[in-house]
């Protein structure tokens, strides 16, 4: 959608992982829930690529001044450095020098949270199979179809000569969302339709709950 804008002035963009520590982010809600003595929570089928915010603005910064017109970089990071949001949790807590107990339940999680002593390293965790919305089972930088050169630059891979559409496709998907917001009794099922018309391939499967939620 970005790239229309292309015809009139210069456009690069980047693809890449979970920034660590970001706000909203993962690691920074398990930090929010070790200063609550809360239990931590994490999908253990949920597949990520994690970025430090220093490697997010690199990114960010060399598709600005090597990228071409209509460019999207992207880290290349093979399918093993990509891993689950456990694994994620059981490093983060090793680090703070905490053994994990794993819990079977919500109800346990918390009954153990809230009778362990100040000083425990022992820290509570309940891991779980991913079941909220919006959480795709592994992180794909690229999908079939786009043209990619991986050859460019040694970390990098770029995304050249990406689909544009049309500026007035996208004028008038704006003022179909400007009409659907200023509709008091707008539901989320009528930007999700709106959405889907607009990009065919977009997919959202609503499970009423987030992994904020859960988190």
């Amino acid at each position: 959608m970005i790239m229309a804008y292309s015809s009139k002035f210069k456009v690069t963009t980047a693809r890449f992982a979970n920034v660590a520590f970001s706000n909203g982010s993962l690691l920074a809600g398990f930090i929010d829930r070790i200063m609550k003595k809360q239990p931590l929570a994490a999908p253990c089928d949920v597949k990520r690529y994690f970025v430090s915010p220093e490697e997010s603005g690199q990114i960010c910064m060399l598709a600005c001044i090597l990228g071409n017109n209509g460019e999207i970089f992207f880290p290349k990071l093979g399918e093993e450095k990509m891993i689950t949001f456990s694994t994620i949790c059981d490093r983060f807590l090793q680090t703070l020098g905490y053994e994990k107990k794993e819990c079977a339940t919500d109800e346990e999680a918390r009954k153990y949270a809230s009778e362990m002593s100040d000083n425990s390293k022992i820290y509570p965790v309940i891991y779980f199979k991913s079941d909220t919305t919006g959480e795709k089972d592994y992180e794909e930088f690229f999908v079939p179809g786009e043209k990619l050169n991986v050859e460019r630059f040694f970390s990098l891979g770029v995304i050249e000569d990406v689909k544009k559409r049309p500026l007035s496709e996208l004028n008038s998907f704006f003022e179909e969302l400007e009409i659907l917001f200023s509709n008091p009794d707008c539901h989320k099922s009528d930007i999700v339709s709106a959405l889907q018309r607009f990009l065919p391939n977009f997919d959202h499967e609503e499970r009423g709950k987030n992994l904020d939620q859960k988190m």
